[in-house]
């Protein structure tokens, strides 16, 4: 039980004790409600408001059933939670947002932000979140592609997709080999974050509807894919190995790049003069031997 001295008459003549909660009440700001992916992680963002100079000791989450889902002594955390919650940010600059990692079907709250100070407990408003469950990511969103390209030129694309564990992001991959390859995580709203990925890549050869597929792996495994056809527009050319004239019979070791490339070839019989050169996009070399 704590007491608390206030002023019992209009001009302060009289000073008496007034009984307080077990808790002091200050302002937090929670979201009501949250979305969560199942098997992945989530941060519920919180932040709260103290005036004193005194620094908060302690932060816990807890559902209103009085289970304690996070606190810093792991023996009072309640079983099913031990080991998937913590608290990130610093405490003592108002920071108690909660990760909790491999969500569970049932993890849904509500949970609640209290905290200590020394012998103090604060109870805080707006402090109690309601988990949303959901058992599948967001499709990614792919950038438009040309509706038509020529086989060989050089294409740019983006891929994002939203979520809500920004300490374990989504991990991208694609289809097709890329030059240039960069990734952006900026957070779109409170507590929503934006995965993006944009690639540059050669548009492969043959005449035909290619697929480009955009796969994002969210922590935990789960996975979703975006497919966009890309139509190309010439034919795959095969490539005679550039090297030097060299006696019938012997072999020679050559270094061929190939992948789409536009090859020019020239006759000559005057030794270690190149018989072809090649031009265009070079993805990467290949070595071997070839019989003259």
């Amino acid at each position: 039980m704590r007491f608390r001295c206030v002023e019992a008459g209009r001009h302060g003549k009289h000073v008496g004790l007034r009984m307080l909660s077990p808790f002091d009440v200050l302002a937090a700001d929670v979201p009501i409600k949250f979305s969560a992916l199942t098997r992945s992680c989530v941060v519920i963002p919180c932040t709260f408001q103290d005036d004193d100079h005194v620094p908060m000791t302690r932060g816990i989450w807890a559902k209103k059933n009085g289970d304690i889902v996070y606190h810093n002594g792991q023996s009072q955390v309640v079983d099913h939670f031990k080991g998937r919650t913590r608290i990130q940010g610093n405490l003592q600059e108002g920071h108690c947002s909660l990760e909790i990692d491999d969500i569970k079907p049932f993890d849904n709250g509500p949970f609640c932000f209290h905290a200590e100070k020394r012998d103090d407990k604060y109870k805080f408003n707006n402090s109690c979140v309601f988990v949303l469950m959901r058992a599948s990511p967001d499709e990614p969103a792919m950038t438009p592609v040309p509706a038509e390209a020529d086989a060989g030129s050089t294409l740019t694309v983006s891929c994002s997709v939203a979520h809500t564990c920004p300490s374990h992001p989504p991990v991208f991959s694609w289809s097709v080999p890329n030059l240039t390859s960069a990734v952006s995580h900026t957070m779109t709203s409170r507590g929503v974050w934006e995965m993006t990925s944009t690639i540059s890549f050669v548009a492969a050869g043959g005449d035909g509807v290619h697929s480009l597929n955009c796969t994002a792996t969210f922590w935990g495994g789960k996975q979703q894919t975006s497919v966009v056809n890309l139509s190309v527009k010439g034919e795959r050319t095969t490539l005679s190995c550039p090297g030097y004239l060299t006696p019938a019979g012997h072999s020679r070791h050559f270094v061929c790049f190939f992948v789409f490339l536009t090859c020019v070839s020239f006759i000559t019989r005057v030794t270690n003069v190149p018989v072809s050169r090649c031009h265009g996009n070079i993805l990467k070399t290949k070595s071997f031997h070839v019989i003259c």
